[in-house]
């Protein structure tokens, strides 16, 4: 609709221009397809909203309606509804496509839905014993991410992400009885997970507000993790990668959530440093002291280097 009112506005100008309507009828038209232009995007809201209304009480309605079958219910009859349910959701996504905003969100959603439906499917069809559940997290995972990939939408991203970020974790877990405490492997998968992710939000070929904030809180859950399960040292040896990457790529491409993933790990990460050889709270006020200077500095690097391109 906008670019309609664009489009109307420059239509009007030229007739304008050549004299065939006055100043004043051409704001009249313009003010008057406003207003149905307002008109319009509420109907759209609302009825966007009608959706996942009425979306959230038949599942609601569902779950309870289910709860009450459920356990009696065979194996076969649970996996075909969840199937059922999986294929319902996927066409219907499929038919209302990305033809405007309002129809790429409620797709977006209910691709997600789809990938649930099929995690849960797989899930009921077999049974995993002590195992994780890699198998039908996988599926979910190449769902929401064929999805993601094809719609490009933030809820895609953030579904499709999780998906990658919990999978990866379970296809560890069946290369061997290790703990997750007991290995960096796991860690060092999510290391991999959002290098890549911080690869493609700086090639913008997803979005990089999103794409970084994913990719710093990612990061700073890897060195903590590392510290925590008592790898210290590689949990210090990956943030001195990491926060100065993202404080490089800050002074490239300022947005918040690199300065703010940098600033993180390294105050986290000097806290925990200094805390664990010298004890005490001096630690803590020490790693505080250093992120405050990483902060200034950057900043002031960032504001000279702003300057100088204007």
């Amino acid at each position: 609709m906008q670019e309609g009112s664009k489009r109307l506005r420059g239509v009007l100008q030229s007739l304008v221009s050549e004299g065939a309507i006055t100043t004043e009828q051409s704001q009249l038209i313009d003010a008057r397809f406003e207003a149905l232009e307002g008109a319009q995007s509420r109907k759209s809201i609302f009825a966007e909203i009608a959706a996942y209304l009425g979306g959230a009480f038949v599942i609601i309605a569902a779950i309870f309606l289910a709860a009450t079958i459920w356990d009696e219910a065979p194996r076969p009859a649970r996996v075909g509804s969840l199937a059922a349910l999986f294929i319902l959701l996927l066409i219907i996504s499929h038919i209302l496509s990305d033809a405007n905003a309002m129809r790429l969100r409620l797709t977006s959603v209910l691709s997600m839905g789809a990938a649930i439906s099929a995690t849960a499917a797989i899930a009921f069809s077999y049974e995993s014993g002590n195992s994780a559940p890699w198998g039908p997290f996988l599926a979910g995972a190449v769902i929401s991410l064929y999805s993601f990939i094809r719609y490009r939408h933030e809820i895609l991203h953030i579904g499709a992400y999780g998906y990658l970020f919990i999978t990866g974790f379970m296809v560890l877990s069946i290369f061997g009885k290790i703990e997750p405490e007991d290995s960096v492997a796991y860690p060092f998968y999510w290391v991999v997970l959002a290098s890549i992710w911080l690869y493609l939000a700086w090639t913008r070929m997803i979005d990089q507000t999103l794409g970084y904030l994913i990719v710093s809180a990612t990061f700073f859950i890897a060195t903590q993790f590392l510290f925590v399960t008592d790898h210290r040292l590689i949990s210090y040896l990956v943030a001195i990668v990491i926060a100065p990457t993202l404080g490089w790529i800050y002074l490239q491409d300022r947005r918040w959530p690199l300065l703010l993933g940098s600033v993180a790990i390294t105050t986290l990460i000097t806290g925990e440093f200094v805390a664990a050889t010298l004890g005490g709270s001096l630690g803590a006020l020490l790693g505080l002291l250093a992120a405050g200077i990483a902060l200034i500095t950057t900043s002031m690097v960032a504001i000279r280097k702003a300057q100088h391109s204007s």
